[in-house]
């Protein structure tokens, strides 16, 4: 699946890309004050499974969630996007338009790991009017890989125009990717030639480049540069 990245600090991305590296922040360094929120039904659970559940043990799970909170709080975070034709992510990430956009293979980023290991790990964001709810019910052990779904791959629904991806690394800070997975750089509609010249120089002549540019219409159309 291609997936795209916005970005607007030409000097420190490219920086980045040149060696196959992006940098992953967690969390609490996005942008979202919600990230991360959830519902936990875990007193009401316990009410509705005290005859099988005992202090004790429901104290060792409440515990163990707690524990896995702190722990998806320094997760890597990569987000991108399913669309690079979004005029208000260019705005946003890309400074107003005059940025560019990384096209990505999904598939092609992560380097091969051992496969009992969850990360890497790519997950689409689910949009929702509410919080997510975790739940004990009918669980025997917490389930990790689906509570840290619920936390990292849920958003409010505001949010939805970003189609967003995400890919998760095991701690936030520099991760490495495969050489292979940038498939092209898109400028904005109002990159300078300065900027387009530069980043042709620092990245690979393999890759495809393009740029945006405004038709008459409110509409985006990309154009491959030579």
């Amino acid at each position: 699946m291609q997936v795209y990245k916005y970005r607007s600090n030409y000097y420190l991305d490219l920086k980045l890309l040149s060696r196959n590296k992006i940098y992953t922040p967690n969390k609490h360094q996005l942008n979202d004050p919600f990230e991360g929120i959830v519902t936990a039904k875990i007193y009401d659970d316990y009410k509705q499974l005290e005859h099988i559940l005992s202090p004790t043990e429901y104290e060792r799970k409440i515990n163990l969630i707690n524990k896995l909170y702190i722990q998806i709080g320094y997760i890597g975070i990569y987000s991108m996007s399913k669309t690079f034709q979004n005029e208000l992510l260019w705005s946003y990430y890309a400074n107003s338009h005059k940025g560019f956009c990384i096209e990505y293979e999904s598939c092609e980023m992560i380097l091969e790991t051992s496969k009992s290991i969850i990360f890497p790990k790519i997950i689409e964001i689910d949009y929702k009017i509410d919080p997510p709810i975790y739940s004990l019910e009918g669980m025997d052990n917490i389930d990790y890989d689906r509570f840290l779904t619920l936390l990292i791959g849920t958003k409010s629904f505001p949010w939805k125009h970003e189609e967003e991806i995400r890919l998760l690394f095991n701690e936030n800070g520099e991760q490495e990717i495969s050489n292979t997975s940038i498939k092209s750089i898109i400028f904005g509609a109002c990159a300078s030639n300065e900027d387009i010249n530069n980043t042709m120089k620092i990245m690979s002549n393999n890759l495809q480049y393009y740029k945006m540019e405004i038709a008459n219409e409110y509409k985006l159309i990309k154009k491959e540069l030579n």
